[in-house]
C-alpha cells in the first residue's frame, strides 16, 4: 500500500468511529455482541429450514444441525435494555480521532506499507505452531492433574478446565471423560449440563440415557438448557405431550427477549403439529385389517404418510418406528417395514414388541397379527 493512501484512510476510519459516538451512546459490548450472535444463529436456522424443504439435507442431519445452532442460542446472553444514562461522548470521539493519527505518526518513520501480503504457507505454519502449543499446554495440564490429590478441589477445577479446553479443540470424547471425572469428585449442575450437551451433540442430537440422567439431576436451577433438552428427550422417546408440557413451562417463565426463545417456540409448534397427527396405533392397524381391502389400504396409507412425515423430523422416536414397521407390513411393503423395524431395534434395544414384529415379518404372519 502506498504511503499516500495511509493518511486519508486513517482519517476516514477515525471519522467513521467518531461520528456515531457523537450521535448516540453505544450499547454495552455484551448486549451488542449477543444481539449480533443471535441474529446470525437465527439466519442459520432459517437457512437450514430452506435446505430441508428443498431436500438438500436429511431429517437426521437437519435435527443435529438445528440442535447445535439452538445450543449456541441458549448460550447467548439475554438482551437487556440499554442504560438510560448518557455519558459524555466527546472524550470518546476525540480519542477515536487522536489514536489513529498518533498511530500513523509513529508508523510512518518506521513502517513498511509496501510490504507484500503475508504468504498463506506462513499463515498455515503459524496456525500449526499455535495448535502444537495448545496440545503442549493440554499435556502440561494433564501432568499437573496427576500430581494433585484424587478428590481435592484443585483437581476438580483442573478437570473442569481440561474439559472446557478439550471441547474447544473439538475433542468431545476427551472433554466428556474429564467432566465425568470431575463430577465423580463433586457434582455441579453447570458441568453436568455441559457434559449432557456434549454427549447429545456427539450422538447426532439424540439425548442419550446418560445425558438424560445428568439433566434430571441438574434440574431445579435457572439454566434453560435443562428443560429444553429434557423436552427433546421426551419427544425422541415418543412422549410428545411431556415435551410440550416442559417447553411451554419454559416459554412461560423465560424472558421474552431471550435469544433462544424463537427456537423454543418453533419446537413447540412442531410438537403441536405432531400431537395433532400422531400416526397409527397398533389398535388402529388391527382394526383396519378387518375392513374391506380397498378401504383398509386407503385408511392405513393416510396414517402411514402422516407418520412418515413426522419421523423425518423425529428420527429418534422408537415407538413411532415400531408403529411404522407394523403399518408397512399391513400394506405389504416389506422393504419399508424392514427399514422401520431396524430403526426401532436401534432405539428400543431388547424390546419384546420389536422382537415379535420381526418374527411376524419373517414368518409372513397375517397383517393384523
Amino acid at each position: 500500500m502506498s504511503l499516500l493512501w495511509l493518511a486519508p484512510l486513517a482519517v476516514i476510519a477515525a471519522l467513521a468511529i467518531a461520528l456515531p459516538l457523537l450521535r448516540r451512546a453505544p450499547p454495552g459490548p455484551a448486549a451488542a455482541r449477543g444481539a449480533h450472535d443471535a441474529k446470525v444463529y437465527r439466519a442459520q436456522l432459517a437457512e437450514l429450514a430452506r435446505d430441508r424443504e428443498a431436500g438438500r439435507i436429511g431429517g437426521a442431519e437437519y435435527d443435529a444441525a438445528v440442535l447445535e445452532v439452538q445450543r449456541r442460542l441458549l448460550a447467548v446472553p439475554d438482551e437487556t435494555p440499554a442504560a438510560t444514562g448518557k455519558p459524555a461522548q466527546w472524550p470518546l470521539a476525540v480519542a477515536a480521532v487522536a489514536v489513529p493519527l498518533l498511530a500513523l505518526a509513529i508508523y510512518l518513520p518506521r513502517g513498511t506499507p509496501d510490504m507484500p501480503d503475508f504468504p498463506l504457507a506462513e499463515m498455515n505454519a503459524r496456525r500449526a505452531a499455535e495448535a502444537a502449543e495448545v496440545a503442549q499446554l493440554i499435556d502440561q495440564l494433564r501432568a499437573r492433574l496427576g500430581d494433585l490429590p484424587a478428590a481435592s478441589p484443585q483437581r476438580w477445577n483442573g478437570l473442569v478446565l481440561l474439559g472446557n479446553t478439550l471441547r474447544a479443540t473439538g475433542d468431545a470424547e476427551g472433554a466428556a471423560a474429564a467432566w465425568r471425572e470431575a463430577l465423580a469428585i463433586a457434582f455441579d449442575p453447570s458441568v453436568a449440563i455441559d457434559l449432557a450437551e456434549t454427549l447429545s451433540l456427539a450422538a447426532d442430537g439424540r439425548i442419550t440415557p446418560e445425558a438424560r440422567a445428568l439433566l434430571e439431576r441438574a434440574s431445579g436451577g435457572a439454566d434453560p438448557r435443562v428443560d429444553f433438552y429434557l423436552g427433546l428427550a421426551d419427544r425422541q422417546a415418543g412422549d410428545t405431550a411431556g415435551a410440550l408440557a416442559r417447553w411451554r413451562a419454559l416459554a412461560a417463565r423465560g424472558p421474552e427477549n431471550a435469544a433462544w426463545m424463537p427456537g423454543l417456540r418453533q419446537r413447540i409448534v412442531e410438537a403441536e403439529g405432531a400431537a395433532a397427527a400422531p400416526g397409527p396405533r397398533a389398535e388402529d392397524v388391527a382394526a383396519a385389517a378387518n375392513l374391506p381391502q380397498e378401504t383398509r389400504d386407503a385408511m392405513v396409507r393416510g396414517m402411514v404418510d402422516r407418520l412418515r412425515t413426522r419421523l423425518q423430523s423425529e428420527p429418534g422416536d422408537g415407538e413411532g418406528w415400531l408403529r411404522l414397521a407394523r403399518a408397512e407390513r399391513v400394506l405389504g411393503n416389506l422393504g419399508g417395514a424392514m427399514v422401520a423395524l431396524e430403526n426401532a431395534e436401534r432405539l428400543l434395544p431388547g424390546d419384546a414388541r420389536v422382537a415379535a414384529e420381526r418374527r411376524a415379518l419373517a414368518t409372513g404372519a397375517p397383517a393384523g397379527g
